[in-house]
């Protein structure tokens, strides 16, 4: 039997899981959490980058809760600083494939899970060919006050939808950070763009486009 037959509900994360990594963007992001560093820490872009690497992935498996954490800021207010820093939309554009998906998956409920900002991820969609309409709860730190891998989120979504745990399956990119805490409370977890088995993975896909393959 499919141990996908019971999901009701897709729960999307967005950077790198909607699209695939992209270096550009990537190297975007990571220049403006540097600079939400220099401007609080008033440090030089090589201490920034310095401090950062000592601490990530080293202690916190978030990057936005890294720099929270150095820049002794919350972690809604880091992601809202470095999200004003760089435009999602400048590097991704309408993906046929991705609105095939969403279509074959319009009879399931959708909720996105991000670390970014509501209104930057309701901008982007579109450019993707993706209504923000089609998902009916947007979670952040905005929401919770912390980010994946924090449980919050996660259990925040399960007492939204009132649903049990295994009938929710959590795509991201990430295995540590976007898969692991939803394994942890019982959800389906699908590992996207990786040809390595995610050891929090009960699916791993070479792209995001599969998933409908194996429902």
């Amino acid at each position: 039997m499919n141990k996908f037959t019971g999901i009701k509900v897709f729960v999307w994360d967005f950077d790198g899981t909607l699209f695939k990594p992209n270096e550009d963007f990537f190297h975007a992001v990571r220049e403006a959490e540097f600079q939400v560093l220099m401007k609080h820490m008033s440090w030089t872009r090589e201490k920034a980058e310095e401090e950062f690497q000592k601490v990530y992935k080293v202690v916190y498996p978030s990057a936005t809760q890294t720099i929270g954490v150095l820049a002794s800021i919350s972690t809604a207010q880091a992601a809202r600083e470095m999200e004003d820093l760089f435009d999602r939309r400048d590097f991704v554009s309408r993906d046929e494939n991705l609105i095939s998906l969403f279509s074959h998956l319009k009879t399931y409920r959708h909720i996105m899970f991000g670390n970014g900002i509501i209104a930057k991820h309701k901008e982007t969609l579109p450019v993707l060919g993706i209504s923000p309409d089609t998902f009916e709860l947007f979670v952040t730190s905005e929401i919770v006050g912390k980010t994946k891998p924090s449980p919050d989120g996660f259990q925040y979504i399960l007492n939204y939808t009132k649903l049990p745990a295994d009938q929710h399956l959590m795509i991201g990119d990430r295995d540590l950070v976007d898969l692991a805490p939803a394994q942890a409370l019982g959800m389906h977890t699908c590992l996207v763009w990786s040809n390595t088995p995610g050891p929090h993975a009960d699916i791993t896909l070479p792209t995001t486009y599969d998933i409908a393959s194996v429902l």
